[in-house]
């Protein structure tokens, strides 16, 4: 059966309370990277439905008790493969996901977890749900990767994503795209992840000595920290968690933050580490830090030029007028991209409001970026 790009878009559109009923599932299970059961409980879930359109699935051990599964997708034929990319865990931990709600807001589709990324997830499903039913004919075969711990860095799943992408002609990464223009993302920044560590002296309150405060000493750090930021380089320096002491009547003898690196230029992303591990303390305390840097950024070459450009030529029938694409944050694409795999990324829904209250995607965008994707699976020449 052949469609063209318009018939293709009609039916999607006719699909779209399902959809849309079917995100609302998504989007108020809980799958807080750090909370393996409720992630195993949605993959669980998403297996099942994947099944049901007789692809092959497999689960996927993290080994290590702190994720949940992984999975791994297959379906169509042939004896080259693409791989798609996306993940089902978010930032929002089961109390947030608990008290908040999925609403439709006009053009607006809102909820935890619904930009990043319950919406590409989605958008593979039906995808591949609708290429079944339609009976459509995809020109390679297909392997998807839904991990469970890109929030985390995609530390356990990286061996799955690469062992996958050396395989296939092509890597397409289902992020969301931002808003209001939803261009691809054709570089990527880079990340790294560091543990800070300090030990001080415990005593008494009226005893008090500034010099012994592991608390004390953080926050000095926190503020050198922060201080190598350049976000006019797209280098950031970011203390994203914080814990200490022991109680309030007691001088802090230990405190601990955790903290993360996004670069572009691979040179500024060494460069800041060395600083970074160069920690030095600022009172009497003692100062331990470790970390390295877990993605490494990519830069636009011609490989990702020339998948922009036969994206961009099958996305116009559906009237989505893509531009040269932009910048993106690091995500588990990136892993593919340095094995040399041409990788584009930013293919799912358009959006905003990223780890926040105001997370969404627009429902138009859900719609052509589904059709889109079958467009891609379909007449990818590669």
């Amino acid at each position: 059966m052949n469609l063209n790009a318009e018939d293709l878009l009609k039916i999607v559109k006719e699909h779209e309370h399902e959809m849309i009923t079917e995100l609302s599932h998504l989007v108020t299970h809980s799958s807080y990277t750090y909370a393996p059961e409720s992630v195993n409980r949605l993959q669980e879930y998403i297996a099942d439905q994947f099944k049901k359109e007789g692809c092959k699935v497999e689960y996927l051990s993290p080994n290590n008790a702190i994720y949940g599964n992984h999975l791994r997708i297959e379906c169509g034929v042939g004896k080259e493969q693409i791989l798609l990319l996306a993940h089902v865990d978010t930032v929002y931990p089961e109390d947030t996901v608990a008290k908040s709600e999925f609403s439709i807001e006009g053009n607006r589709l809102v909820g935890p977890g619904v930009y990043d990324m319950k919406g590409g997830v989605l958008q593979v499903l039906w995808a591949v749900r609708l290429l079944k039913r339609l009976d459509l004919k995809t020109k390679y075969r297909i392997a998807i990767i839904i991990n469970s711990d890109s929030e985390a860095g995609g530390v356990s799943s990286r061996r799955y994503i690469e062992n996958e992408a050396i395989k296939s002609k092509a890597v397409f990464v289902l992020e969301s795209s931002a808003a209001p223009e939803g261009e691809l993302k054709n570089q990527h920044c880079g990340t790294g992840r560091y543990r800070l560590k300090i030990s001080g002296a415990s005593g008494h309150p009226s005893q008090y000595s500034p010099t012994t405060s592991a608390i004390q000493e953080l926050s000095f750090q926190i503020q050198r920290l922060h201080s190598l930021s350049q976000p006019e380089n797209r280098l950031v320096v970011n203390v994203g968690q914080v814990w200490g002491g022991d109680t309030v009547n007691t001088i802090s003898p230990h405190a601990t933050a955790l903290i993360e690196m996004r670069f572009l230029d691979e040179e500024d992303g060494y460069r800041t580490e060395a600083l970074i591990l160069n920690a030095q303390p600022f009172t009497n305390c003692t100062v331990e830090i470790n970390g390295d840097i877990t993605r490494l950024s990519v830069r636009r070459n011609a490989d990702t030029q020339r998948l922009m450009c036969m994206v961009r030529h099958l996305a116009e029938p559906l009237g989505l007028k893509l531009k040269d694409g932009v910048v993106g944050e690091a995500s588990d694409g990136n892993y593919a991209a340095t094995l040399g795999v041409p990788t584009l990324d930013g293919l799912g829904p358009v959006g905003g409001g990223a780890h926040s209250e105001q997370e969404y995607i627009t429902r138009e965008s859900l719609l052509q970026r589904t059709a889109l994707l079958m467009r891609i699976l379909c007449n990818a020449d590669l």
